[in-house]
């Protein structure tokens, strides 16, 4: 039987998939934000299928997340809450993982929350939104460059 090498509890299906799923709901709320619900009715009907597929691919690649955050990070924070040798790497993942909290958050009350709560917040959860992927990028930046002279075992 072949040893797989550790990914600080990542494998390398979650992972792409994380990846995967993340892209998604990253594009599809860039384009709920540049073609918001107030301007509906001014919107071509291209636009406003465009707006209404991205609102349910959304909503979908949420619910995937979710099982991706179970399935990814809650074994990645078992694995490394307690390494804390690369200090900016340690703190970048706590970052990552209070600003996906708060995009969660704030994602539940868009849904279920008042319309003036939602005007408030979807400012606030886009721009966080937007902002997540360089946090991410900076916490994982190893796994997208390759390694060189170093001996893997």
């Amino acid at each position: 039987m072949k040893k797989t090498k550790n990914l600080a509890g990542w494998g390398r299906p979650t992972f792409g998939l994380m990846t995967a799923v993340c892209t998604l709901l990253w594009s599809t709320g860039v384009v709920m934000f540049v073609l918001p619900v107030s301007e509906l009715m001014d919107m071509t009907p291209f636009q406003a299928s465009i707006r209404h597929a991205s609102g349910v691919v959304h909503g979908v690649a949420t619910w995937w997340f979710c099982v991706m955050c179970g399935r990814g990070v809650w074994p990645h924070l078992r694995v490394m809450w307690h390494k804390r040798a690369e200090k900016t790497k340690w703190i970048l993942g706590q970052a990552n993982f209070v600003l996906l909290g708060w995009l969660a958050l704030s994602g539940l009350l868009l849904l279920y929350g008042t319309s003036d709560l939602h005007e408030t917040l979807s400012p606030l959860h886009f721009w966080i939104g937007a902002a997540v992927p360089l946090i991410f990028l900076a916490h994982t930046w190893r796994r997208f460059v390759p390694t060189v002279g170093v001996k893997n075992g």
